[in-house]
Parts: C-alpha cells; sequence; structure tokens
C-alpha cells in the first residue's frame, strides 16, 4: 500500500510539474525557439493568418515568427511557439474533428501537430515547393494539398505516408514566347473521391478535367460579354475593348490569360481572375482585366465583374458574398441564383461555414444574420476599442458563434456573436513592422515603433511591456536623457510629421509640434543573388533628442526639439532616397546620396563629399555619368571621428571624419541594409540584405560574430548603453518579410 500510496505522490507531483511547465512556456514566447546568438525574443510577429477550430476550442494564429495556439474559454496560449528556423509559415489549417492542426511553411515541410498539448505528430517533406492549398478530407485521416505547379498529394496522416500524387494536364507553354508565365489550375474532390481538376488554357479558355476518365469533361469559354447570369450592375471598362477574334486590346496584341481560378467549397461554382498581356524579353506586360464565375456543371457563364471585386463563399459553397470597391456588398444564394440581401458601406462580411449566418462588420459594430430566414439575429452597435482602429483581420467560426478580429495594433480579440459578450483580448504582441528602436539611456528600457503607429516600452530584464502607446506610423524615437521622457516622430499627413513627447512611466503625451512641408523618400531595391531590401523616411534625432533633421520638400531641415523652432534647411539639387546620420554632438550630419556620403556643418550649412575608393573601370563608368551601387546607410562612431558607409557594393567604407581620408574596408557577403557602433566605438554592427548581422572590431579589421537574425534584410540596429546588448529588427517586401514584428535582443561578444 505504501508503494501505491508514494506512486501516486510521484505521478501528482509530476502532473503539477507538467501543467506549471506548460503554463509557463505557453505565457513566456520571450526565450523559446531562439536564433543562436539571440538571448531574447519581443513581439510575435505580423499576423498572417487566424483560424478557428471546427468545435470551438482553438484558436491559431500564424506569423511572421511561428505559429501560436490558444484556448478560447481561457484565452491562454496552450502550447510553446512552434517556430521554423528557415522560413516563415504560409498555411494552416485544422482537421475537421479539431485534434490536429496542419502547418505549412516556406522552407516546404508540413507538420501536423495536435491541439491540446502542441506536439508534433508527423512532417513531411514536400516535392516541388509552396502549397496553394491545404486541406484535411472529411474523415481528418488524410491530407491533401496542392502546389504552385497544381500538382496534388494526398497523405496518410498518421502514419505521415505519401499515398498518391497526382498531376493535372496542362498545356505545354513555349519557353521563349511564355518566359515566366504560370498557368493557373485549381482542384476539388467530389463526394465519389474523384478528382476535377480546373485547368487554364493558353486561348483564354478553362478546361474541366476529370482524374478518373482522364478526359476533358467540358471547357469554360467566355462569350457574354454584355449580359450576366446574376444581375448585378458593374461596369466593365476593359473587357469591350478585347476583341476575341484577333486577341487584340485596344487595336495592340494582348491575349486573354486565366491568371487563378478556384473552386467553392461545394465544386458547383468556379471563380477566375484574368488580364491581357503580352510577351516582352524575359517577361510579361499586362492591361486590365476582370473576375468570372462559372457554373461548373453546365459551363455557363454566370457573371463577370471587375478586378476589385472579392467573392467570398460559405463553407458549403452554397451562399456567396460579392463585395466591390464602392463597399457595397450583394449576397446571393448560389443555388437559386437569388439575391438574399444588399449591404452599402459596410467594411467586412464574413460567411459562417455551415453557410446559415453572415455578420456585418461596419464602423461602430457588427451585425449577426441568419441567411436562412434572412433575418437579423443581433446588432452590436455600441463603439468598442478593436473598432476605433479597423480591423486587419475577422474570421467568423464555422457555427457562427464566435468572432475574431486583430486590429493594425496586433491586438486580437474573441466574441460570442449571439449575446454579445466579448471573450476579452487574447494577446497584444502581435505587430506590424517595427520602424523604430532606441534604448533608454539606463539600458532598462527599450521603446520600439511600428507601422501601424504603436510604440511599445519593454521591460529588458523580463521581456514584458511596460507600457503600448498609440500615435500615427514611427519614423523615430529617441530617449531624452535630461528629462527621462521618450519623443517620437511620426507621420501626421502627407505633407506633415508630428513630434510628440511622452511620459514614459504613464504613457500620457506631455508636448507636441508639428513639422509642415516634409516629405517621404522610400526606395527599393533588389539583388542578382535573391535578396532585397527596401528603405522609408530616415529622419533622425541626435542622440539625446534636441535636434532633428527631417526630410521636407525645400531639403534637409534641422529642427530645435526643444524649442519647437526651424534652424536650417539644407537645399540640394538631387531628389533620391536619403538615409541621415547625426554625429554624437549634433555638429556634423551625414547623408548617404547614392554612390556619394555628403557631410554637412550643422551650424554653417557647409558640406564635403565622401567617396568610396574606386577602381579604374568604376572611375570611368562614374565620369561618363552611368549608375554605379548605391549607399544605404551611414553611422558615425560616438566620438564623431570616424564615418562608416555601406551599401549593395557589399563594402563596408570607413573614412577619418578630420582629415577626410578613407582607412578602412570591410567586405560583406550581401548588400548591407544597416550600420551602427557601440558605445565605446570599438563595434561596428552591419545589419545584410539575406537577414545576417556581422559585427567587427573595426580598428583591427576582425570579425567577431554573425546572427542569423531572419532571411530578410535587417531594417533597425541599436546597442544598449553598455554596449552589452544589440537590438534587431527584421523588414521584408509590403513589411511582410520572416521575423518581421519581432525584435531580437543578441548578446555582443566581448573583446578577445
Amino acid at each position: 500500500m505504501k508503494k501505491i500510496k508514494f506512486f501516486k505522490i510521484l505521478l501528482l507531483i509530476f502532473f503539477l510539474f507538467a501543467i506549471f511547465t506548460l503554463n509557463f512556456f505557453a505565457e513566456d514566447y520571450s526565450e523559446l525557439h531562439l536564433p543562436k546568438g539571440a538571448k531574447k525574443r519581443l513581439g510575435k510577429g505580423v499576423i498572417i493568418d487566424m483560424q478557428i477550430s471546427p468545435d470551438n476550442r482553438r484558436l491559431s494564429i500564424s506569423s511572421q515568427a511561428g505559429v501560436w495556439l490558444y484556448d478560447v474559454s481561457t484565452r491562454k496560449q496552450i502550447a510553446p511557439l512552434i517556430r521554423f528556423e528557415s522560413q516563415f509559415v504560409s498555411k494552416i489549417a485544422f482537421s475537421p474533428d479539431s485534434k490536429m492542426l496542419a502547418i505549412n511553411s516556406n522552407d516546404d515541410t508540413i507538420h501536423i501537430w495536435y491541439t491540446d498539448t502542441g506536439q508534433d505528430l508527423v512532417e513531411f517533406k514536400l516535392p516541388n515547393g509552396q502549397l496553394e492549398s491545404l486541406r484535411f478530407s472529411p474523415d481528418s485521416k488524410t491530407l491533401v494539398c496542392q502546389n504552385h505547379l497544381g500538382t496534388v498529394q494526398y497523405w496518410n496522416v498518421n502514419k505521415g505516408k505519401r499515398l498518391a500524387t497526382i498531376k493535372p494536364s496542362l498545356p505545354k507553354l513555349s519557353p521563349r514566347k511564355y518566359n515566366n508565365w504560370i498557368l493557373a489550375t485549381d482542384y476539388y474532390v467530389d463526394p465519389t473521391g474523384n478528382i476535377v481538376f480546373a485547368v487554364a488554357n493558353k486561348d483564354g479558355t478553362i478546361s474541366i478535367r476529370s482524374k478518373k476518365t482522364n478526359s476533358e469533361i467540358r471547357k469554360l469559354n467566355s462569350q457574354t460579354y454584355d449580359s450576366s447570369a446574376l444581375p448585378i450592375q458593374y461596369s466593365r471598362p476593359y473587357s469591350r475593348q478585347y476583341d476575341v477574334d484577333t486577341n487584340t486590346f485596344f487595336g495592340k496584341p494582348y491575349i486573354k490569360w486565366v491568371s487563378f481560378l478556384r473552386f467553392a467549397p461545394d465544386g458547383k461554382t468556379l471563380v477566375s481572375i484574368f488580364d491581357y498581356r503580352r510577351g516582352r524579353r524575359n517577361d510579361w506586360e499586362g492591361k486590365g482585366g476582370g473576375v468570372e464565375l462559372w457554373d461548373v456543371n453546365t459551363g455557363k457563364q454566370l457573371a463577370i465583374l471587375p478586378w476589385s471585386v472579392n467573392i467570398t463563399f460559405s463553407g458549403d459553397g452554397k451562399t456567396a458574398a460579392i463585395s466591390d470597391k464602392d463597399d457595397e456588398t450583394y449576397i446571393w444564394d448560389m443555388t437559386s441564383r437569388t439575391k438574399i440581401a444588399e449591404y452599402t458601406k459596410d467594411k467586412y462580411i464574413r460567411i459562417s461555414g455551415d453557410g446559415k449566418t453572415l455578420v456585418i462588420i461596419g464602423d461602430n459594430g457588427y451585425t449577426l444574420w441568419d441567411i436562412v430566414a434572412r433575418q437579423e439575429i443581433v446588432s452590436h452597435k455600441t463603439i468598442t476599442e478593436w473598432l476605433k482602429t479597423v480591423p486587419e483581420r475577422v474570421v467568423l467560426s464555422y457555427d457562427g458563434s464566435l468572432l475574431a478580429t486583430s486590429d493594425k495594433n496586433g491586438v486580437v480579440a474573441l466574441w460570442e456573436t449571439k449575446n454579445r459578450k466579448q471573450l476579452r483580448s487574447v494577446s497584444s504582441d502581435f505587430s506590424k513592422p517595427y520602424t523604430a528602436l532606441a534604448f533608454s539611456h539606463d539600458g532598462r528600457i527599450l521603446a520600439s515603433g511600428n507601422a501601424a503607429g504603436k510604440i511599445q516600452l519593454w521591460d529588458l530584464k523580463s521581456g514584458r511591456k511596460l507600457n503600448t502607446i498609440n500615435t500615427k506610423r514611427i519614423s523615430s524615437l529617441v530617449f531624452n536623457k535630461v528629462n527621462a521622457t521618450l519623443i517620437s516622430e511620426s507621420v501626421f499627413s502627407n505633407t506633415e510629421r508630428m513630434i510628440e513627447v511622452w511620459n514614459v512611466s504613464t504613457g500620457k503625451l506631455i508636448d507636441f509640434f508639428t513639422i509642415p512641408n516634409s516629405s517621404r523618400n522610400d526606395y527599393f531595391a533588389g539583388f542578382d543573388d535573391m535578396t532585397s531590401l527596401s528603405l522609408h523616411e530616415k529622419n533622425v534625432f541626435t542622440p539625446d533628442g534636441d535636434k532633428l533633421a527631417i526630410e521636407t520638400k525645400e531639403g534637409i531641415a534641422i529642427w530645435d526639439v526643444n524649442a519647437k523652432r526651424h534652424l536650417n534647411t539644407f537645399k540640394r539639387d538631387s531628389n533620391k532616397a536619403y538615409v541621415l546620420s547625426f554625429s554624437s554632438d549634433g555638429k556634423l550630419l551625414a547623408e548617404c546620396m547614392g554612390t556619394v556620403v555628403r557631410l554637412w556643418e550643422t551650424q554653417n550649412g557647409k558640406h564635403t563629399n565622401f567617396k568610396p575608393p574606386r577602381g579604374l573601370k568604376d572611375s570611368i563608368l562614374d565620369a561618363l555619368g552611368f549608375p554605379l551601387y548605391d549607399l544605404f546607410s551611414i553611422a558615425f562612431t560616438p566620438d564623431g571621428k570616424t564615418l562608416a558607409a555601406a551599401g549593395q557594393e557589399k563594402k563596408v567604407y570607413l573614412w577619418d571624419v578630420p582629415t577626410k581620408r578613407h582607412i578602412a574596408t570591410l567586405k560583406q557577403e550581401y548588400a548591407v541594409s544597416e550600420l551602427e557602433f557601440s558605445p565605446d566605438g570599438k563595434i561596428i554592427a552591419c545589419g545584410d540584405s539575406a537577414g545576417r548581422i556581422h559585427l567587427w572590431d573595426y580598428t583591427t579589421n576582425r570579425h567577431l560574430a554573425t546572427y542569423e537574425s531572419s532571411v530578410n534584410f535587417v531594417s533597425e540596429l541599436t546597442f544598449s548603453p553598455d554596449g552589452k546588448t544589440l537590438a534587431s529588427s527584421s523588414g521584408g517586401m509590403n513589411g511582410y518579410g520572416y521575423n518581421a514584428g519581432t525584435i531580437f535582443l543578441w548578446d555582443v561578444p566581448k573583446e578577445q
């Protein structure tokens, strides 16, 4: 008996320890699955997708940092962060029994996870690249996916075995004539298990093909340009100028090309998107296009609509919401081809998976409708906090009882739709891409600003948020050393910038003023090594926040922040994208001007140009006016005696400022997007277009460390005041790069 009792006690202790461990890891994500060399993560990334499980018990959120699984009833994260080391997640799907979650990442793998524990069940390695769709079979035993080439694969979920690979019969394309053109395709599994493919043809028609008979069932051909089975009054400015017989558009030789196909969930309706295009060398150009709606069984064209139209189907495919750019939405019964309802000036329409409920989200609330009875169930018109910023994403559960929303500030909320009850926020650590980072002068706090105008103050010891401030899109941040305030510079309007002073402890606004006639310079560059970077306005404060250099229509304006006074404007004869950097004392201002660095004396406006050393070939090209390698980043040492600049040429150039002499060149593997010196001036951090951070002892040209922060370019770098920690964030195309919306803290190696 004693042994049994002792065993029960041990079992209880183990159970309590497991619960504690799971809750600990569920709440504290900041130190889980970090890249080598990183000691903490702040922020959960930019949201890619949200899904509610069919049983309404789980909410899954995929972001640029990984996948997060929450318990709906408790709003707690129930499993550690699921993260992939090389790429971000592109597709997620719950199984119909809600027991599993399928996750497809951009490293060509699929992981199946148990939703109750977050345990990894099985991993599939995908041939032929990224997926276009990911679905479970109705019995949850099989996973079906289709890649960008149209190939469909069946996988046994429990055994992790691939059961079949099925390829559609795609028309062959001549590489010379159709270079970089892709044929659209989609599939549907009918009740008998037969796969039906929709395949776009070279002549603009669409073939419906049966895998069982390996034959074409019917061909869809656009003929009804001026009439529609769905009587929706849409104008089509491009279709009438296209001549079907001569394949010309406004008399020019364009062809109609179907670029997108998608079956409704019941397989009875097909949506196609097309454009008019013609070939160019190694590419193509397009003109206009539209959206077509088809009856798959009869081949009849139901409607032809403008490109701006968005079509959403219910889970059973029997109901569709069709929205246009004028905020008008029509709800259609696809079986009877009748209009159920019409709504105007509403933000979002979502239809439940069972096709019985739809939710309409406006500026100040939401309305739930019974589709079958065609009547309102409940209307919630109270102005709530999440509606003050328009929701970025809206997900309705399969039965319509739960609504998940995320706003531009990264706050995810759950709602019980039928009784108007909010289940409280799930998380507020998701974010838009970070655009500014700044350490407090005592090194205890990191301030971050993002593209949505959210400023967060992070306690670096615990990784917790101390405060959140909402304003406009942040361009620059700095702590004022004298009065311990935080100063932000944000985009107030297209022609004005707002300077705001914040109380760090309370987050309250202390003071503000606007700067008129400001301008914004955006720049994007892609490189042959398949990396890229983008630059936005880089207006900068002096380290103490007493001065600001800002781009205006007249040139670079220097402002006294404390006095709210314009001091000087440096005029120039170029309008390229600029990057600015102050010396620590504010007496010098450096800017990148394409292939040179210009150094301004802020008191009198005198300037000197610094040119990177060039070989004979580059010197000749420069003299002839041909473009050379652009510079994207600059930085001063804390004493202002050394200036560094780098960019596309994969080199970091160092100059002695007093003598204007080039003193060293550090070679990099990729284009350099960010530069930052340590507070003691001995180490330079270089962030590149491949997401790597290199630390150099620049006085000896000795490489100290390399950190793999992302696969997209490094967008921000800053050292803590003691030089022991480096903070970084990443960017990407349109801000949606891998690890965008997260901040990593790195240990800086000690000098050897």
